[in-house]
């Protein structure tokens, strides 16, 4: 039986603006942005949506973790669940991502994390992520873990995904790199350039070869110091910026990324930032100490950072929700720019810019309803149903 539902009473936020629309939904796609009072058949579902603000709804591309679950280690149900609990935070679309897991560990984990994308019910776990093991620094990673970007291990790494291998983190400088990367193109396999090392005047080749985004920008990404003569060193962030139309990923904690570099980067054109939580296990609740590998042990603090024993950065306890609002409050944009990095480009990055990523007609009807006086989430829906309503 078709769902035909008729939003009014709402500001939509959308690529250009807000507006002042009646949202027309039929079944899961959005067929409308009328003027208010258009008239509609008796057999529609008219909502009033009390002033309330529609907002994209969000999509993270670097989650290794949420709440109790992380995907280094997955349980039965684990994406699931976080698919249920992830709608309270403006979420409808996420990548359950690895990090480098140890060789005999790596394929399983991925095909396990694969199988259970099909169970997710509330955010749609649209794929996964493998962030590693091609790096040329660790960064928080095992390095034990870490092995260089060959064919064989490209096709063990898609196989194991079944075709649900969406996206890859690399260091474009290791020896390999250029076939690894052009196999994960032809794979349909978004590639991101991370945890590297690579000379900043090769940018522009690596990116020739199918780079389509940055992981965590100025994170693992490393500058050079002043050499003495007061000329400022061309390091890796500045050939990122300036490789135009290259996507650039933030960690909005405040910590991850200082929030003046977050406004700096904000001055780039709307399409170089998106918003990644790089979030790991507890987040979204209150913080705790666990071991995420032998012998490493973090400690998590809700909203924030999450730091090894020696103060060194692990992922975030963020949401993306919070991320949105770091964004807002460092960047002074408004909710269009920030719905633009935490929704459409990430949609854009994976491909999937004609069906999310954004309140537009023939687009998947996959929004949030927030507060507009707080930007509070009060509802979420994914394709036209609602999988969250927050309690009074």
């Amino acid at each position: 039986m078709q769902v035909k539902q008729k939003w009014t009473n709402v500001s939509i936020i959308t690529p250009t603006g807000p507006v002042l629309k009646d949202l027309v939904m039929e079944d899961d796609r959005i067929s409308a942005l009328l003027d208010p009072a258009s008239a509609t058949g008796t057999d529609w579902r008219i909502i009033d949506g009390a002033g309330q603000i529609i907002f994209p709804g969000m999509i993270d591309l670097l989650q290794h973790g949420f709440d109790v679950n992380f995907y280094h280690e997955p349980t039965p149900g684990c994406v699931a669940d976080s698919s249920a609990l992830l709608p309270a935070h403006g979420v409808t679309g996420f990548l359950p991502t690895i990090g480098s897991l140890a060789p005999e560990k790596m394929a399983s984990v991925i095909s396990d994390l694969a199988g259970q994308c099909g169970q997710a019910n509330g955010a749609r776990a649209l794929g996964v992520h493998s962030e590693g093991p091609c790096f040329g620094a660790p960064g928080a990673h095992n390095p034990e873990n870490l092995r260089l970007p060959t064919l064989n291990l490209a096709h063990e790494i898609i196989d194991a995904a079944d075709g649900h291998l969406l996206a890859v983190t690399v260091a474009p400088e290791l020896e390999g790199a250029e076939a690894f990367i052009r196999l994960m193109k032809q794979a349909g396999v978004s590639v991101h350039l991370g945890h590297s090392c690579a000379l900043a005047d090769d940018i522009s080749r690596y990116v020739s070869w199918g780079i389509d985004a940055v992981t965590h920008m100025y994170n693992v990404t490393a500058s050079l110091p002043p050499d003495g003569s007061g000329v400022h060193q061309f390091s890796l962030p500045d050939a990122l910026i300036a490789e135009s139309g290259l996507p650039l990923g933030i960690i909005c904690d405040g910590i991850h990324v200082h929030p003046k570099l977050v406004k700096l980067l904000a001055q780039l054109p709307s399409d170089r930032v998106f918003l990644e939580t790089d979030s790991i296990k507890f987040a979204g609740r209150e913080g705790a100490r666990f071991e995420a590998y032998p012998g490493y042990w973090l400690t998590s603090e809700k909203g924030k950072a999450v730091k090894d024993d020696k103060g060194g950065l692990c992922g975030s306890s963020l949401t993306s929700h919070e991320a949105m609002l770091n964004f807002l409050t460092f960047s002074g944009a408004g909710l269009t720019r920030a719905a633009i990095a935490s929704a459409l480009i990430p949609a854009r990055v994976l491909g999937l810019e004609g069906d999310m990523g954004s309140v537009e007609t023939g687009k998947l009807a996959d929004f949030s309803l927030l507060d507009p006086s707080t930007f509070a989430v009060n509802a979420t829906y994914v394709g036209g149903k609602q999988v969250y309503e927050r309690k009074p």
